[in-house]
């Protein structure tokens, strides 16, 4: 596989529970940020997958296109953008795509 050169490529962060302003901020800037937390399947609504992992992550990206890529690439099987076309806009990530994703971050 062709990688982009060094400058095409986006850069993913990892934010801890407690930094979700700053990997908002992250993604604003150009970037993805990855905002890992526990505790999700206590949300009403939580996708199947949060609720059978410990730990969960919003992956935050400006750029429809590249987050949707970036979650395909992941493994995310049915790609589904929460609130799309806002400042917030995210793919939720567990199991192994948030393994992979984590990896990445470095």
């Amino acid at each position: 596989m062709c990688r982009p050169p060094a400058e095409k490529r986006v850069r993913m962060m990892r934010f801890a529970e407690r930094d979700y302003k700053a990997a908002l901020a992250f993604a604003a800037g150009g970037g993805q940020g990855l905002h890992v937390f526990t505790g999700a399947a206590a949300h009403p609504g939580a996708p199947v997958c949060f609720k059978r992992s410990e730990g969960a992550a919003h992956l935050f990206d400006g750029n429809k296109g590249r987050l949707l890529a970036t979650a395909k690439a992941l493994g995310v099987r049915r790609v589904k953008i929460e609130l799309e076309g806002t400042d917030r806009q995210h793919v939720d990530l567990c199991g192994g795509p948030l393994r992979k994703a984590i990896g990445m971050c470095g």
